[in-house]
């Protein structure tokens, strides 16, 4: 699903005006958003039926731009599931494969051994920024369904679960003297109340590696449930990120956004002309891309 996006009807002069705009300024376009691996799957072409496993977290880490002698991404994605019926912290996009799903602190093993590895080797980190970051998501569901939400207990066991991950991948970056940025992310506001509820929150934000809150929105109701308004999430936990789907964010949101002074991330599947010309227009921080390879050539053509 790609959606209309309506701002302006031609893409394809976005990027020529901006550029003229910056020669008549004589200034050069310096704009470089973090790209971040979605799902822990962004090899090409994409298999979203891939997300989320062992199998393509290792080929996603492996992204390397021979060319240029640094990886294509600035950061991994790792999704969490709380498997309700066996109590586990899940590396999982979701229960359609419970057989081939690993602990969340697989992948967290996994990411720490690549950065160190290649830290003491002195090889980049990152395609551009100056630390690595992890997106950590929780998952609101509990089982198959996504109406089977969290129990109290659940909650925090997922929200620990969360924790748990931060601290072992600052204590790694510590250990091998490399900068992490630890950003969790949720479609459902209880998750990130409970991760600044619990009680270790307060320890990973006194750490010299930056830790955020981020509001996930997706595609809109009623055609999913996930979405929820942004005024369901408190505004009193230090929430100071948005990541949305460009293709199904409207003008009126955007103003929300600024208006609570949230910044802003794309995720997404598919690159298509849409995709590019919301870039263009609203110059997300972040971008989490199902296309790495990809999208680092579009922004090395258009933003040198």
């Amino acid at each position: 699903m790609t959606g209309p996006f309506p701002l302006i009807k031609r893409p394809y002069l976005l990027g020529f005006t901006a550029a003229i705009a910056a020669l008549s300024m004589g200034c050069v376009d310096d704009y470089q958003p973090v790209v971040i691996c979605h799902n822990a799957n962004c090899v090409e072409p994409t298999a979203p039926e891939e997300d989320s496993t062992m199998e393509t977290l290792e080929a996603s880490l492996e992204l390397f731009d021979e060319e240029r002698g640094r990886p294509f991404i600035d950061g991994m994605e790792i999704d969490t599931f709380w498997w309700g019926e066996e109590a586990q912290c899940l590396f999982a996009h979701d229960l359609d494969h419970p057989e081939r799903a690993v602990t969340a602190d697989h992948a967290v093993d996994r990411i720490n051994a690549v950065l160190s590895e290649r830290a003491q080797a002195d090889i980049p980190l990152t395609r551009s920024a100056d630390r690595y970051t992890i997106l950590i998501e929780l998952k609101g569901h509990v089982a198959p369904s996504k109406e089977d939400t969290h129990t109290a207990e659940q909650l925090a066991d997922h929200a620990a679960c969360g924790i748990d991950m931060a601290q072992s991948l600052i204590a790694s970056a510590d250990e091998h003297q490399y900068q992490v940025e630890v950003v969790f992310m949720s479609f459902a506001p209880a998750l990130l109340q409970g991760l600044f509820d619990d009680p270790r929150y307060s320890d990973l934000q006194a750490q010299e590696h930056p830790v955020a809150l981020t509001i996930l929105q997706g595609i809109p109701r009623p055609l999913d449930i996930q979405t929820v308004p942004l005024d369901q999430f408190p505004d009193d936990i230090g929430i100071d990120r948005v990541s949305v789907h460009p293709h199904w964010t409207r003008d009126p949101a955007y103003e929300v956004f600024q208006s609570r002074e949230l910044e802003l991330g794309y995720w997404m599947f598919n690159i298509v002309p849409e995709t590019l010309r919301a870039i263009e227009v609203h110059r997300p921080r972040s971008i989490t891309t199902s296309q790495a390879p990809t999208l680092a050539g579009w922004l090395d053509r258009n933003f040198p």
